[in-house]
């Protein structure tokens, strides 16, 4: 083994498997103590109805999931197993006293499977990559299987020397081992999923929930077939064994029966996953079941449902779970997260449930063992068709994450089955072409795509898998190839022309050259420069200076194969201010960003119909296009039209050093408008990956200046509002402002205490706080008062309660005291905002306050904006007049 595959192991598999060796050690000692207490004291004609109990405790279940509510798999995992454990030893404690508690026993169990096994599974899920998961997972449950070989060897020994009871004793110790093994070693890191447009991420999601309901109807089928075949098999070893020698037989039939299993899961899951795929895997437990059950029902014979166990004991915890785990794969992590421990309880406790139905509508006739398997035999076949269904639903879901998400060409996805293969070739035949370039990224990946999708009649089609098709193209494709350079679409012509021309296969480039349409001249003589061709450089001018149809051509071209040497033909395409043009050159740019002068692009930002272009293509430069929108965000030179949208530019990157630039920036940022930019970047940042690093002072400093912004315009509108003058509408206006400013300021330090603390909910909180509810503004500041920082937390709810005494507890945080209203008018002549000192001016002439003509000559802007500056010397002019 390779030291790569070495440490793969080691990091994902080796740590989860020991946890689930853990569980699955405690858990074999309940079962096997459970069984023998169960049909020692109760019988197996109680089976039935114990089943039937149980699943009413999976309902209890699943209404604890959904309570709970934990987005973090892993700590709902440490939660149950706390549970399981001091559950499990209140039942040790009691069971030898009567039989109640021995029915009460066997649904506890039923109940800390339910919770405690998917609980484990949906963790993983977000700990290992989808391309990593199905050899993960078979070392995993190899893991699991071992845990449960080990704890019913132990059970076996133990049954020979000690009550059935005490192995109830030793389970709880068994799940307080594990707690610890879990807390130790469970994985504490999610994977990142694919980015998911947000327009599309709510269809996703119902998609998504569909497929989650036929995973249901497969976990009830085949729970349902497993449970009859388990129920006629414990009828069997009922009448074969006394009430004394049950828990030593349980413990060794179990113990023989993960032997098994653990050897198919170490050397048979692996290699069928990788070779069969998923659901001609799934496909073997239930053959098995159907061939087993349907030789008892015809024979009797023993070693008939002896087989039947065999089938279902050596594979259920093997190929069977496995199979499945892998299933939920194409699942988004907010949908995974919350329904896979919902529909894992609901599919095997309803199906044991209906089984029990079942099993008791059959007792009712007085059915024998032999009729409840060929019962078993024709619940096999529904199985067989309810996995037919998932196996489309499962590639399907794949192509919708994709279809829905950015398709990223370092997303992982798994390797393609047969049966995937062929869903996805099919889907090229699609008249939807959204799904049929979806299944062409997926076939590329794999370097799978078919030549005849080269014939298709849709010329975007043919262009989008000429695009794809990397490196040496098959022979096969080489000969479909050379038919499209005499296409009619031009457009396809040139992309044949490129392909060709990529793997270094000799074309005639300079007959290309004179091609009458411009999409082929272009890449020929795009080509011929790449080459090194000095020759080509006039047609290159020609193209610039010609035609916004020639320029589109040659970005389109360059696409094809971008070239350093080719970046100065870019940015010349970037300099002619055609939209179209302009956007083709940032798509070449962002696939190629080596190429781009991120100088040039920093402009274009303004520009809102190349805004997010240009954004792509510095997320795609990496450290360097952070290093220049952070150096143009500190740069007073950039003009505010490109500062304003610099924030938005940077929160994409999601890193601890972007975080960090815009919180730097954000306590120097004079303007607030861009500050509230920064602000809402900083607040996407922190929702999307609520546990980011983020040095907390910066944020703090700000806090401490916001609040006293919302005092100071507290304190300012109420000493306004008290002055004795005559209503005017600059009077109402200047009212009206300050008020505009306060609330401004409010929501500025909400904002910043969201960023601070994700987790609060603080946008509700603010909505609160502006409604008219008493009740709802109540709790708005009880949010506040429990996590504001203690040395802003007096001042911001005396800013949020208002109230007379309002002045006095504002403090030192708000200006004056004013000596008269002129003081207070002069104040605000000074003011930041200069909307607000353009009324104020107003007002100043309107009113004729001859005194502040000194303060409005002194507070003349000699660099504000034009509109400022009229205002001031139109003032200054009716003073004068």
């Amino acid at each position: 083994m390779s030291a790569p595959r070495v440490r793969f192991l080691s990091r994902a598999a080796l740590a989860p498997g020991a946890v689930l060796f853990a569980i699955l050690f405690a858990y074999a000692l309940l079962e096997t103590g459970r069984d023998a207490l169960f049909l020692a004291r109760l019988g197996a004609q109680q089976l039935a109805i114990a089943y039937v109990a149980m699943a009413g405790c999976a309902l209890v279940a699943v209404a604890v999931v959904r309570r709970a509510r934990l987005r973090d798999p892993r700590r709902m995992l440490i939660a149950f197993l706390v549970v399981g454990a001091i559950g499990t030893a209140a039942l040790a404690a009691t069971v030898a006293g009567s039989r109640p508690v021995v029915f009460a026993l066997y649904l506890w169990t039923g109940f800390v499977a339910t919770l405690v096994v998917p609980s484990f599974w949906t963790a993983i899920d977000r700990s290992v990559k989808i391309g990593e998961a199905k050899r993960a997972f078979g070392a995993i449950g190899a893991g699991g299987v071992a845990g449960s070989l080990c704890g019913s060897a132990l059970a076996s020994a133990l049954g020979r020397l000690v009550a059935a009871r005490y192995l109830v004793t030793a389970a709880a110790l068994g799940f307080g081992v594990a707690l610890v093994v879990a807390i130790a070693l469970m994985p504490k890191n999610g994977v990142p999923e694919p980015v998911v447009r947000r327009p599309r991420a709510e269809a996703l999601s119902r998609r998504s929930r569909r497929y989650v309901r036929l995973l249901l109807a497969v976990g009830v089928a085949s729970t349902v077939v497993l449970t009859l075949g388990d129920l006629t098999f414990k009828r069997v070893i009922a009448n074969r064994f006394a009430a004394g020698d049950l828990a030593s037989a349980f413990g060794a039939i179990y113990t023989a029966l993960n032997a098994i299993s653990l050897a198919v899961q170490l050397l048979v899951t692996p290699r069928l996953l990788e070779r069969w795929g998923v659901a001609a895997t799934l496909v073997i437990l239930p053959v098995i079941m159907i061939a087993t059950a349907l030789g008892f029902a015809l024979t009797g014979a023993t070693i008939a449902v002896i087989a039947l166990k065999l089938g279902d004991g050596g594979l259920r915890y093997s190929v069977h779970r496995v199979g499945c785990e892998v299933l939920y794969l194409p699942l988004p992590a907010a949908i995974r997260n919350g329904w896979k421990v919902i529909a894992d309880a609901l599919g095997q406790r309803g199906g044991q449930a209906l089984a029990a139905t079942i099993a008791l509508g059959l007792g009712a006739f007085d059915a024998t063992s032999r009729e409840l398997a060929l019962v078993t035999a024709i619940g096999g076949a529904v199985w067989l068709a309810s996995i037919a269904i998932v196996r489309r639903g499962y590639v399907a879901q794949f192509r919708d994450m994709l279809q829905a998400g950015e398709i990223r060409r370092d997303a992982e996805v798994p390797p393609l089955d047969a049966s995937a293969y062929a869903m996805l070739t099919h889907s090229l035949a699609s008249d939807d072409e959204v799904e049929v370039r979806a299944a062409l990224d997926l076939l590329a990946r794999h370097e799978r795509i078919p030549e005849s999708v080269l014939l298709d009649p849709r010329p975007s089609v043919v262009r989008h898998a000429l695009e794809l098709f990397d490196g040496d193209m098959p022979a096969r494709a080489v000969r479909v190839l050379a038919q499209l350079h005499h296409h009619d679409d031009p457009h396809v012509r040139a992309a044949a022309l490129a392909a060709a021309t990529r793997d270094g296969r000799r074309v005639s480039l300079f007959a290309a050259r004179d091609d009458p349409a411009p999409e082929v001249r272009a890449v020929a003589l795009v080509r011929l420069a790449a080459l090194g061709h000095r020759d080509a450089d006039p047609g290159l001018a020609a193209l610039i200076a010609g035609t916004t149809a020639e320029r589109i051509a040659l970005a389109d071209a360059i696409g094809y194969a971008p070239s350093p040497r080719l970046h100065e033909a870019l940015h010349a395409l970037l300099a002619t201010g055609e939209a179209d043009v302009q956007r083709r050159a940032l798509h070449v740019l962002s696939r190629a960003p080596v190429t781009a002068e991120l100088g040039h692009v920093v402009g274009l930002l303004a520009d809102p119909r190349l805004r997010e272009d240009a954004r792509r293509v510095f997320v795609a430069a990496g450290q360097r296009g952070l290093d220049v929108l952070t150096a143009a965000l500190d740069d007073p030179a950039t003009p505010p039209v490109v500062r304003r949208h610099l924030p938005r530019s940077i929160s994409p990157f999601g890193s601890e050093r972007a975080a960090a630039a815009l919180a730097a920036r954000l306590v120097r940022e004079p303007d607030r408008r861009i500050a509230y930019k920064l602000l809402r970047a900083l607040g996407r940042m922190r929702a999307d990956q609520p546990h980011l690093a983020l040095d907390p002072e910066p944020l703090r400093e700000y806090l401490r200046h916001e609040v006293r912004e919302a005092a100071r315009y507290a304190v300012l509108r109420d000493d306004f509002a008290a002055a004795r003058e005559r209503p005017s509408r600059s009077r109402t206006l200047i009212g009206e402002l300050l008020l505009e400013k306060h609330r401004a300021s409010v929501e500025h330090v909400f904002r910043a205490l969201g960023i601070l603390f994700p987790e609060a909910g603080l946008r509700s909180a603010h909505d609160a706080l502006t409604s008219s509810d008493p009740a709802r503004h109540a709790a708005a500041r009880e949010i506040v008062e429990s996590i504001a920082p203690a040395d802003i937390r007096g001042a911001l709810l005396a800013v949020m309660d208002g109230g007379a005494d309002r002045r006095e507890q504002l403090g030192a945080l708000a200006p004056g005291p004013y000596r008269d209203h002129e003081a207070l008018l002069a104040a605000l002549l000074a003011d930041a905002s200069e909307s607000l000192r353009c009324v104020v001016a107003y007002h100043v002439a309107e009113r004729h306050l001859v005194a502040l003509r000194g303060d409005l000559a002194r507070l003349r802007p000699p660099d504000g904006s034009p509109l400022l500056i009229d205002a001031f010397d139109q003032a200054i002019a009716r003073l004068d007049a």
